[in-house]
């Protein structure tokens, strides 16, 4: 029976495979981390044709929340535009080399009420 990319795990002696699902959410959390300073609260990976799709819960931080707090949404979403511009290709990098495919797009928007960003990752034609 044949095992799609995005369901491939297993178990290699007492180890556990990660899914590509969890390899793709931990190379996120980790750019958020280690670029943003805060990584999102929870996050879930879907893959599909030749689309992954991220959504990010949570994750603002106290600057941001303050900003939205005073009527500055704004000022907020301008900074998460400029800032998934910025992690764009890392992203795209840690994807491609899960998948296995060149990753051509990367979309990426956030929206503080509920507090969440989807990101997408348009894959080339397989």
């Amino acid at each position: 029976m044949a095992v799609s990319p995005e369901d491939r795990s297993g178990e290699l002696g007492d180890a556990r495979v990660p899914t590509d699902r969890e390899r793709i959410s931990t190379a996120i959390v980790h750019t958020y981390k280690r670029e943003f300073g805060k990584g999102p609260e929870s996050i879930r990976v879907h893959i599909a044709d030749d689309t992954v799709m991220a959504l990010l819960r949570g994750g603002f931080s106290i600057v941001e929340e303050s900003l939205r707090r005073s009527g500055r949404a704004e000022v907020v979403r301008d900074q998460r535009r400029a800032f998934g511009d910025m992690v764009a290709p890392t992203l795209a990098a840690a994807v491609s080399e899960v998948i296995g495919r060149e990753v051509v797009q990367v979309l990426a928007d956030t929206s503080q009420d509920p507090d969440l960003s989807v990101v997408v990752f348009v894959l080339a034609r397989a």
